[in-house]
This record gives C-alpha cells, sequence and structure tokens, in this order.
C-alpha cells in the first residue's frame, strides 16, 4: 500500500545556487531601487519648481503692486493746491521772475540743476522739490537758498534700487516722509524715503510715466506716455483703472497720443496734456471719452497756437495754464476760449530774468505766485503774483 505520507527528512536537500536565477533576482531588486531613486528625484525636482513658480510669481505680483499698503498718499498735490489768493482770468504776474533755483549753468554741483523737468512746492516747509533730470536725481531747495539737497538718486544713472534714470516728476506724501517718482527712463514709479536714503520701494512697474497727481481721496493718477493713458491707483490696487484714453494713440476723444502733465480736480475730472494731439483735454470721472478744452491748431495761421503741450495746472474756475514750448511763454487758455493769452514770458530764447526756455513744469503756491520749471535754462523761475 502506498503512503501518503511525505518524508520531509528524506524530501530536504542542500539548494543548489543557479547563478542565472541569482543573477536575475538581484537585477530585479536592483532595478526596483534605481526606479524608487529616480522616482525620489523627480518628486524633489517637481518640489523645487513649484516653489520656483510660486517665488517668480509672488515677485511679478509685488512689481506690479501699484500701492504699498500702508503708503500714506492722502495729501494735496502740487496741482491741488488752491491759493490763500483767488486767481481768475484777469489775475496778472510780474513779469521780471526771481531765479528760486538753479541758474548757474548747467551742471551737478549743489547749486546747479541739469535739465530739471517736474516740481513740487511745500508751503508748509518752504521746500522745493525738483526732478533734476540729467543729473539722475531729486534735490530739495529752501525758499531763498542758495543751494539744493539731494533727497533721491545722486547716485549716477541706473537701475539699481538707490539709482534714478531720468525722473519726470515728484510729488509729496501726506506725512512729508515719502517722495514718489516718476522714474522714466527705468519704467517705474519708484517711493524713496526722506527719513532713511536707503528705504525704497517700487510701487508700480512696468510704466512709461511722465506725469503724477493725487486728487483729495489720495488717489493717484500716472499718465503713461507709451500706452496712450491716464490710469488711477487706488490704495492697494494691482493693476489700476484706466481713467482717460487706452484705446491705442489717436486724435480721436476716446483717444490719446503721448500724454504728459494731468491735473485732477475735486470733483476727480482729469485735464491732460495731450503733447502728439496739441490739445488739452477733460475726461470727468467714469467718462468714456475727453472733451476738448483747449484746442491746437495751424500755428502758422495763430501764434498763439497750442504746440505740443507738457506743463499745465488748472485753477479753481477751470483756467488752464500751459507752457508753450515752441514760444517760451506761460498761456492761459479759459474755458470756451480757441486760443492762449499770454501771461509770463517773450517770444525769445535767451537767459535773461523775463525770458524763459523750453518751459515743463508749473505750480502755484498759497499766495498765487506762479513757479515754471525753466528746463532750457536750467533753473526754477518765480513769477510774483501782481496785486496792484
Amino acid at each position: 500500500m502506498k503512503s501518503n505520507k511525505v518524508n520531509v527528512y528524506n524530501g530536504v536537500h542542500p539548494v543548489s545556487a543557479n547563478p542565472m536565477q541569482l543573477s536575475t533576482l538581484s537585477g530585479y531588486y536592483d532595478t526596483r531601487k534605481l526606479t524608487r531613486i529616480l522616482f525620489s528625484i523627480l518628486v524633489i525636482i517637481l518640489l523645487l519648481a513649484v516653489l520656483a513658480i510660486a517665488f517668480l510669481t509672488k515677485k511679478t505680483n509685488d512689481e506690479n503692486t501699484s500701492i504699498i499698503e500702508g503708503l500714506n498718499l492722502e495729501t494735496t498735490s502740487k496741482e491741488q493746491l488752491i491759493p490763500s489768493v483767488i486767481i481768475n482770468t484777469n489775475t496778472k504776474w510780474k513779469q521780471n521772475a526771481i531765479t528760486v533755483a538753479g541758474g548757474n549753468g548747467w551742471g551737478s554741483k549743489s547749486n546747479q540743476l541739469n535739465y530739471p523737468s517736474g516740481i513740487y512746492v511745500d508751503d508748509d516747509d518752504h521746500n522745493i522739490y525738483i526732478a533734476d533730470t540729467w543729473n539722475h536725481r531729486i534735490v530739495r531747495w529752501e525758499f531763498g537758498g542758495n543751494n539744493g539737497g539731494i533727497v533721491a538718486g545722486g547716485n549716477g544713472q541706473g537701475s539699481a534700487i538707490h539709482q534714478l534714470n531720468h525722473p519726470k516728476d515728484v510729488i509729496l506724501d501726506k506725512d512729508k516722509k515719502n517722495i514718489v517718482i516718476c522714474d522714466h527712463g527705468n519704467f517705474r514709479v519708484i517711493q524713496w524715503s526722506l527719513q532713511n536714503s536707503h528705504d525704497q520701494q517700487i510701487l508700480i512697474y512696468p510704466i512709461l510715466c511722465w506725469g503724477l497727481a493725487i486728487d483729495n481721496n489720495g488717489d493717484l493718477y500716472i499718465s503713461d506716455w507709451r500706452k496712450h493713458q491716464v490710469k488711477r491707483w487706488k490704495q492697494g490696487d494691482k493693476e489700476g483703472t484706466v481713467v482717460a484714453g487706452g484705446n491705442e494713440k489717436g486724435n480721436r476723444f476716446n483717444q490719446l497720443d503721448q500724454p504728459t502733465s494731468i491735473f485732477v480736480d475735486e470733483y476727480h475730472s482729469v485735464y491732460i496734456a495731450d503733447y502728439m494731439n496739441n490739445r488739452v483735454m477733460k475726461w470727468i470721472k467714469n467718462a468714456t471719452e475727453g472733451i476738448l478744452v483747449a484746442p491746437g491748431q495751424d500755428a502758422d495761421k495763430n501764434p498763439n497756437s497750442l504746440i505740443h503741450p507738457i506743463g499745465m495746472i488748472v485753477d479753481h474756475i477751470g483756467n488752464i495754464y500751459m507752457s508753450d514750448v515752441r514760444n517760451s511763454q506761460i498761456t492761459r487758455w479759459s474755458p470756451g476760449t480757441i486760443e492762449g493769452v499770454p501771461v509770463v514770458g517773450e517770444k525769445k530764447d535767451e537767459s535773461k530774468p523775463m525770458e524763459i526756455s523750453y518751459l515743463y513744469d508749473l505750480s502755484f503756491d498759497r499766495q498765487g505766485n506762479l513757479y515754471v520749471v525753466d528746463t532750457g535754462n536750467d533753473r526754477i523761475q518765480k513769477f510774483i503774483i501782481d496785486l496792484d
């Protein structure tokens, strides 16, 4: 009878090692190990890529941030200053100007300017802030002073955070702790601390800015030379809102062509010096097109025609004061008129007290005196209001 039991003792034999089997088994485990290593490396690479993308996204968002949280722009800009002496259509200014900054030839010394562009008149502290364009700096000049002091830039032309590149305009914040600069050549708007010269922050990038203005809500307005538009930036905005232009360059009423100076009135209407269109446009708040308030004409037929406007300021009754580059004059455009009336300057291009050359920015002080950036003569001129 055949037994069904297995004799385990008789069935146990030494296991003979098969070299082929061992090699296959070893290769199998090596492959799994290599796969795990490659998978781990891939996971690490993916994690690093995610972190890099997150960092770059944050950096881009930071660069495009319009107003850094905590920036106090609730101020009255130079355009918003309403002189204590009411200016009207009949107001006159004495024709012999006083040089209040520069006027010592072009250069980089403390008593010189080099192609200045924008100004901000601080009546409270008796200072004038000047965008000293070709010196790539902002200088502060005390009323009656013989020299200016550098408050931003002055470290050579460049794009580093402590440098400027052809600044065009400057304004002061409410607490007078910071200035905001249109850093034109660096395609940015930058904030610079007046208390710590090493404290700078880029507020908006990229933008080919020219003019700056602030309304009575503290909102910042910037003219964009390249995009042919004006944008408003509220506190904390990331992108800003187009308030004028933005429909490509052109001469229709909903278009602009290289806007320069801007002014915002108490009703948040925006006045724009529309440089290439030889006109000034007024965009009422939330409007989809502008109103022509200072038309350009054929300069050969009308010598008082508006040609390539740059500097501009508006008084409380809507009179527009323009820097007439062609005629080296400041002209006043009253509501409803089709040509400007000269108020200061002569049709010459020489360095005499009465004569101004290649004019840029304008400003009033609280006494109604008119300040003019006399760019061609590298100085700031003050025309005293004539109360006689």
